[in-house]
């Protein structure tokens, strides 16, 4: 539920043309195609039984002209494949044929049912779709009326979704299969057709009719496991918070104002109050993790930024905290809890339909893609009903902060926290580039900072959205013209007026130990980064020992191709000393002899010549891996792994042609002359590499050690570079 670009009407449009061709177009497609099938195989079996049948009565009225006992009659004749057979064979050649046919007979009685297959699965699939589309989006407009009925018809969703996910898959997958082997089989039995599996072009199709069906039910097996798999909900991850609780004790003034502004809103209570210094105001009811030590938090949680209590005025601190003490009473932070896993959980069921038919190229298979556009309709009908609660519920509890205070102070608070957030950022990032020297008190720094430079004019951001880790806040502008308020010029400059003079004393009114408290939050902020710091060193150091330190040479794996030329050479060689031994062979004269015996010794030494190139680039290495560069024999320098900004593979029968696009800043090597196998292209910066990989690595090894290389230089220029990551 992270804030989403509206798509315009011109993309809605296209996404729901797309959803139409792709889940009711294409089905009512194969229908048509299934039910032209069906008239055709009508027409085929009653076509193959009338040529068995006539067939049979031939057979019959030859073997009635068989006398037992005598010779050959010359008079039985028949004619097959431009032959004319006569006597007992003849009566032998017309049973394999009648054989032949009642194959054929036996043949279009498998084809019969597969039209009715093609036709009922793609009528299914597309009554599925149509049924689904009307149910997305009666739920979603169901789901506008209550956010009840929007987590009820969502977990429906949820629930029905995966199934029919599945069905889609395999019902599509079931009626490409019956197209393509119907089509398909008759190419095994060849009757009445030009072609059949003894031809070339007929053996092609089959094979590839063959592969279409074989990829579409691998396809559907792949999704049913990725479904299975993705059908538990999803656990949520605890959210992480940089910051500490603090006890009643430790903030008696904060306490009570959270338990005056919650009874007068009718709210509960937090369980818990934690103070940091990153992001904005919220609260939570979900599992929590407090940085840096990890300390689990569970219950309702009010988060509060200690920068913006100093910075803000009391009544602008006290009127957000109704605003988030509002999502309590409102079931905001429970709905959250019970919608997040739901929308997870179908989030997962698309990813599992999506990488069941993923090419190699990242996209989406064309077996899987009806379902996946069917399964973003569904998800998308009740976005829109998520947005439309989330933007309901934060004008809702915009009204009830302004309750407790004024509508004057709600929008102030707003304007105010835009004026301050980037001065805030500002410290923050400075710590976090620079942990070892940030104050020990960023709270009085950051005060000291926005006094310094002054806050910023929030008049372009107006239609920004406040952070929030959960939800989804409508623009600030929208927020204020709620409140009955302008963003007057006025307004706008109290929003940027300097913190006064007693803004760092707000804070004890708060706390007992503002000081203390402001020193911790800071101590542990500082922890956190450098607690992050470490967990980058440590992967990137992971990352940099991938690779060993001794070059590796890439040997091709071209030494089997050499073989087998030279033992094919071989042969033809052999059996020419084998002719010229015998000096004449039968049907030849000695001249045409000699030449065959010629002919095939220059073919056999043709080929074994082949194999010699193949043979020495072998035994030369292709590529050398280094560990800071990749050596090519056919450059003038090494190519440095990290003035590498790109890289391509393509997988070129049997060969790996690699494409590395060199940074703009980085030298260029040439070309030696006479190098082979690899392409520079200056202009473009741009080398390409074609190698056969070696024997153990295959192309996908080749390229993965490749990668592996570029991350492990990249790793240690980072470590090299940034002094914090240094041990």
């Amino acid at each position: 539920m992270d804030n989403q670009p509206i798509p315009t009407p011109t993309a809605r449009m296209r996404a729901l043309l797309i959803l139409f061709a792709a889940t009711i177009l294409l089905p009512v497609a194969l229908i048509g195609l299934g039910y032209w099938e069906h008239g055709r195989v009508s027409d085929a079996l009653g076509q193959a039984q009338d040529r068995r049948d006539r067939m049979a009565g031939m057979l019959q009225q030859l073997e009635a002209r068989q006398k037992p006992g005598a010779g050959i009659d010359y008079s039985i004749r028949f004619m097959r494949g431009g032959q004319t057979f006569v006597g007992p064979l003849a009566i032998s050649e017309a049973r394999k044929t009648l054989d032949y046919l009642e194959e054929g007979v036996l043949l279009e009685e498998v084809r019969q049912p597969l039209p009715t297959v093609a036709m009922v699965s793609a009528a299914a699939v597309a009554a599925l779709s149509v049924l689904a589309i009307l149910t997305a989006v009666l739920l979603g407009r169901a789901g506008r009326a209550s956010r009840d009925m929007l987590v009820t018809g969502f977990s429906f969703a949820r629930r029905m979704l995966r199934p029919l996910l599945l069905v889609q898959v395999v019902l599509g997958a079931l009626a490409l299969i019956a197209v393509v082997v119907f089509e398909a089989l008759p190419f095994v039995h060849g009757g009445g057709r030009e072609w059949g599996l003894s031809d070339g072009n007929g053996a092609k199709l089959f094979a590839l009719g063959v592969a279409i069906a074989g990829v579409a039910a691998w396809t559907a097996i792949k999704t049913f496991v990725g479904l299975r798999r993705a059908v538990q909900l999803f656990d949520p991850d605890p959210m992480p918070i940089i910051g500490h609780t603090v006890s009643r004790a430790e903030a008696p003034g904060l306490w009570g104002l959270v338990d005056d502004l919650a009874g007068r809103l009718g709210a509960l209570k937090p369980d818990n109050v934690v103070v940091g210094l990153a992001g904005g105001f919220f609260v939570s009811s979900g599992p929590k993790v407090l940085r840096p030590d990890d300390t689990r938090l569970s219950g309702n949680t009010l988060y509060l930024p200690l920068p913006y209590l100093a910075l803000l005025r009391e009544d602008e601190v006290a009127t957000i905290i109704g605003h988030e003490l509002a999502h309590f009473s409102g079931g905001d932070t429970q709905y959250s809890l019970r919608f997040v896993p739901l929308y997870a959980g179908v989030s997962r069921s698309l990813e599992a339909v999506a990488l069941a038919g993923m090419t190699g190229d990242g996209k989406i298979s064309p077996f899987t893609y009806p379902a996946f556009q069917l399964g973003v309709f569904v998800l998308n009908q009740f976005d829109g009903a998520v947005l439309h609660w989330s933007r309901k519920r934060e004008f809702e509890a915009d009204a009830a902060g302004a309750r407790v205070t004024s509508n004057e102070a709600g929008a102030r608070a707003l304007l105010r926290t835009l004026a301050v957030e980037p001065r805030i950022n500002e410290v923050l990032e400075a710590a976090h580039e620079d942990p070892d020297n940030a104050p020990a008190d960023l709270v009085a720094f950051t005060v000291d900072h926005v006094a310094d430079r002054g806050a910023e004019d929030p008049s372009p951001h107006l239609d920004k959205r406040q952070p929030h880790p959960t939800d989804t806040h409508p623009p600030t502008v929208q927020r204020i013209a709620a409140l009955g308020r302008e963003v007057t010029p006025a307004a706008l400059a109290e929003a940027v007026a300097p913190p006064a003079p007693g803004a760092l004393a707000r804070l004890s009114a708060y706390f007992a130990d503002p000081a203390g408290i402001a020193r911790t939050a800071s101590a542990r902020f500082v922890g956190t980064v450098r607690q992050n710091m470490q967990a980058q060193r440590e992967a990137l150091q992971a990352l940099a020992d991938e690779v060993q330190a001794e070059p590796v040479p890439l040997h091709e794996n071209t030494r089997p191709g050499a073989i087998f030329l030279f033992v094919f050479g071989g042969l033809f060689v052999a059996a020419a000393a084998a002719v010229a031994f015998m000096g004449r062979v039968p049907g030849f004269s000695v001249s045409e002899t000699q030449l065959l015996a010629g002919l095939a010794g220059g073919m056999g030494l043709i080929f074994m010549l082949f194999g010699i190139p193949l043979l020495l680039r072998s035994r030369k290495p292709c590529l050398i891996l280094e560990r800071d560069a990749l050596v090519h024999p056919g450059l003038d320098r090494p190519i440095v792994w990290t003035d590498i900004s790109g890289t391509g593979y393509v997988n070129d029968r049997g060969a790996l042609v690699i494409n590395l696009a060199i940074g703009p800043d980085a030298p260029f090597p040439a070309k030696v002359r006479g190098a082979r196998r690899i392409k520079v292209k200056p202009k473009q910066r741009l080398i390409t590499i074609k190698a056969v990989p070696p024997r153990k690595l295959k192309a996908r090894g080749m390229a993965d050690l490749i990668e592996d290389y570029i991350r492990a230089a990249h790793a240690r220029r980072i470590l090299a570079e940034d002094a914090r990551l240094s041990a």
